[in-house]
């Protein structure tokens, strides 16, 4: 019989939104998952390609790491994507005191 040690076994009722967007007949959708098991960070998944994300508030605001999270290749879709995201995560994601006031605050 195979050893382990649990670590953690949770359950939770989490709020998931699903947003989607057209960008230049480009189509991106994603869930995105809020939870309080990741610290205030929100997972993103993008419902093409499952691929995922745990993000903050400050990372919408890094074009180059997000395009690499998100495996978007166009940089100017990922700029419009990033702004999108903005608007669609800021009632749910914590946001620094600059952010929530509609300043840019640099990334930690």
């Amino acid at each position: 019989m195979p050893m382990y040690r649990e670590l953690y076994n949770e359950h939770e009722k989490a709020d998931v939104q699903f947003v989607g967007v057209d960008i230049t007949g480009e189509r991106y959708d994603f869930a995105v998952l809020h939870t309080s098991m990741f610290f205030g960070k929100v997972l993103i998944i993008c419902m093409h390609t499952g691929r995922q994300a745990l993000l903050e508030y400050h990372h919408l605001h890094d074009i180059s790491n997000l395009s690499g999270m998100l495996k978007v290749d166009d940089e100017e879709d990922m700029e419009i994507l990033a702004e999108y995201l903005r608007e669609a995560l800021k009632p749910f994601t914590p946001m620094p005191p600059a952010a929530a006031a509609g300043g840019h605050t640099a990334s930690r």
